[in-house]
């Protein structure tokens, strides 16, 4: 059934149907090719895998982010950022680089993370000499933090897939999401030098630093506030996520007085979109990950890999290989949820910890939303940066090659991912 599922996904993916239809359709008639099960069992599997309490942190997730970035929180990110790092060589690209993590922690989504700092960042570094595409590419490749840096959609769709607690996978995810940025401003530091990119003349004053961290001081908590409500058990994922939602409505609504009932109602009309899509995404690949379960894929692949003497570094390495190139083809969200329950027993086979083994994926299918042909943030950011995606995709491959030397470590060094869940946990 397995084949049947791939061959018509593929074909109803090249005549355009979107990927949820696709999926579910695709199930659909592998189901009812195959003959072995109810075609009742379709509705059933994907009505249970929406009905999960914790997946109510998906959309308050979504919005928090949403009304954070209706508000003026991501410009006082960027001025602390700047005040922090805009006197080192790069300038404006170390504070995109920088904000990234920041605001990271904020929207938990590599996309909207490019929406809020590319349309901020991208100006202002053309107008200081940067081309159009280095802008862009620095924006789009800095925005992957956004899914390490806790919280994390990714990490709590994954959580929910595979049963792993979401606490420890944001805790996981601190030390690479801030391995991701420090080499990202480290390779922004050495183009500068050849590329002529400019940087502040002084450093930023005493008074400059202060005036800057106090402003952008409440919206640095925001995720300080709510990792460690989970990791100290007084809240879940989901009530946490609530908590979210309510201190953006108080830093933009009450505090910074900057979101008016108009930005609102819109900003709840997009979050409410943006939170079908993977929710109906999830639901129909639900169907797709109970056949592999039933028809046991898992044990079939740790068996193929134990009879091959795979070493486990090897295995890794095979299935980076392989998330790189769906990555290309898919988004994070469907390839997250139909490959973690395949490829986990296998990972696991070979030694590898659940919580790293997420790690591991989000990082390998967020560098996918940096690459054509389907990649969100690289048609995002082309957009923003008024730039094609070929030229965009050229100019990202320095950047891209940083990631995947961070995901390498990340995935042969478990201690970075394992280190902060082991001290908590």
């Amino acid at each position: 059934m397995l084949l049947t599922i791939a061959l018509v996904f593929v074909l109803l993916l090249l005549i355009g149907v979107p990927i949820g239809f696709g999926m579910g359709l695709a199930a659909t008639i592998a189901i009812w090719l195959d003959g072995s099960y109810p075609l009742l069992i379709i509705g059933h599997k994907m009505v249970n895998a929406i009905s999960s309490f914790s997946l109510v942190a998906v959309p308050l997730f979504i919005l928090a982010g949403a009304l954070a970035g209706e508000t003026s929180i991501a410009q006082r990110l960027v001025r602390f950022a700047d005040a922090i790092v805009g006197h080192i060589r790069g300038g404006l690209g170390q504070v995109n680089v920088a904000a990234s993590m920041f605001f990271g922690g904020i929207s938990g989504s590599a996309v909207a993370d490019t929406a809020a700092l590319g349309s901020l960042m991208v100006p202002p570094m053309e107008r200081q000499g940067y081309t159009r595409e280095d802008a862009g590419a620095i924006t789009i490749c800095s925005s992957t933090i956004g899914v390490l840096i806790p919280p994390s959609i990714p990490m709590v769709l994954y959580g929910i897939t595979v049963g792993e607690s979401v606490g420890q996978l944001f805790l996981a995810g601190i030390v690479p999401g801030l391995l991701v940025g420090l080499m990202l401003m480290a390779a922004v530091f050495t183009m500068a030098k050849r590329k002529k990119w400019p940087r502040r003349e002084q450093r930023a004053t005493r008074r400059e630093l202060w005036e800057s961290f106090k402003s952008a001081f409440l919206s640095l908590l925001l995720p300080i506030f709510l990792l460690g409500a989970i990791v100290s058990g007084l809240t879940t994922a989901t009530e946490a996520g609530v908590i979210g939602v309510i201190y953006a409505l108080l830093l933009g609504g009450v505090i910074y007085r900057d979101q008016t009932l108009m930005q609102m109602w819109k900003v709840l009309v997009n979050s409410a979109i943006n939170t079908a899509v993977p929710l109906f995404i999830l639901a129909t690949t639900s169907v797709t990950a109970w056949i592999v379960a039933v028809e046991r894929y898992p044990a079939t692949l740790v068996t193929l890999f134990e009879t091959g003497g795979y070493g486990p570094w090897t295995i890794i390495l095979l299935i980076i290989l392989f998330l790189l190139v769906v990555g290309m083809f898919m988004d994070l969200v469907p390839a997250l949820v139909l490959f973690a329950p395949i490829l986990l027993p296998v990972a696991e086979a070979a030694g590898y910890d659940s919580v790293h083994f997420g790690i591991i994926m989000i990082m390998t299918l967020g560098i996918g939303l940096v690459t054509p042909p389907v990649g969100n943030c690289i048609y995002l950011g082309s957009v923003i940066a008024r730039v094609g995606v070929g030229r965009l995709s050229i100019a990202s491959l320095p950047f891209l090659a940083v990631n995947m030397l961070a995901l390498c470590l990340v995935a042969f060094w478990p201690w970075l991912t394992l280190a902060l869940p082991k001290l908590f946990y």
